[in-house]
């Protein structure tokens, strides 16, 4: 009678097994649910967000959602005072400069990429992003037009080829959405960006890629100076 192999599968078997992506906590969880709403424009800076109120929504314990705040504190979306609780941060200019400074790092290297044949463009993508901001701006909808701003940027860094990048400058993008939330005139702001984001595109698509990044350059200089000013005007 044969014998039942007790040794256990082998080290090639093992090996051919396929990896499992790790499943979020609830604290995870929570986390996304209000970096989203940060990201989206629902979450004003100064906006209050109570504990239990969090914990009620969320159907999550308190304990999970004080977790999930001490991410998001690490990530400068959140902040604690005393009196007051958590609430979603106000940037500073001094924030509003690093951030900028990051994204040219991250933006015009893209382009640089572009020009050497390291990366090819999504022409699809980049172009959905420019007509989802039209669609926006049409409606009159000027947090869902900034909200298309900020994905046109992200899929330009998205040439990176590099989930680490991906990942953080899509943590740049939710704190860049809190400096446009200091802007007293939306409409205003916005819609000369959308413009400038079809004019880069078309360059981009047509590989004029010193035109693309001249303009780009002239872009996050002039936002620098515009959401500088505007948050520092939110804080006087």
């Amino acid at each position: 009678m044969t014998r039942p192999n007790r040794s256990g599968p082998s080290r090639q078997a093992l090996a051919a097994l396929p990896s499992l992506e790790p499943l979020p906590t609830a604290a995870e969880r929570a986390a996304h649910v209000i970096r989203e709403n940060i990201f989206e424009g629902r979450f004003q800076p100064g906006t209050a967000l109570p504990e239990t109120a969090l914990s009620n929504a969320l159907q999550v314990a308190r304990n999970t959602v004080r977790e999930a705040f001490r991410t998001l504190m690490g990530e400068h979306l959140l902040v604690y005072e005393a009196h007051k609780g958590v609430t979603v941060r106000s940037l500073t200019v001094e924030d509003v400069h690093d951030i900028y400074r990051l994204r040219r790092m991250f933006e015009l290297a893209a382009i640089d990429l572009l020009e050497s044949g390291r990366a090819t463009l999504d022409e699809a993508a980049l172009r959905h992003t420019v007509a989802e901001g039209d669609r926006a701006a049409a409606g009159g909808n000027w947090v869902a037009a900034g909200t298309a701003n900020l994905r046109f940027h992200s899929t330009l860094v998205a040439l990176h080829g590099s989930a680490r990048i991906d990942e953080i400058f899509r943590r740049l993008m939710t704190e860049m959405r809190l400096g446009f939330l200091a802007v007293d005139d939306p409409q205003g702001f916005h819609a000369p960006y959308l413009e400038r984001n079809r004019g880069i595109c078309d360059s981009l698509v047509a590989g004029r890629w010193d035109e693309a990044r001249s303009a780009l350059e002239r872009y996050l200089d002039d936002a620098t100076r515009q959401v500088s000013e505007a948050v520092r005007h939110s804080a006087a």
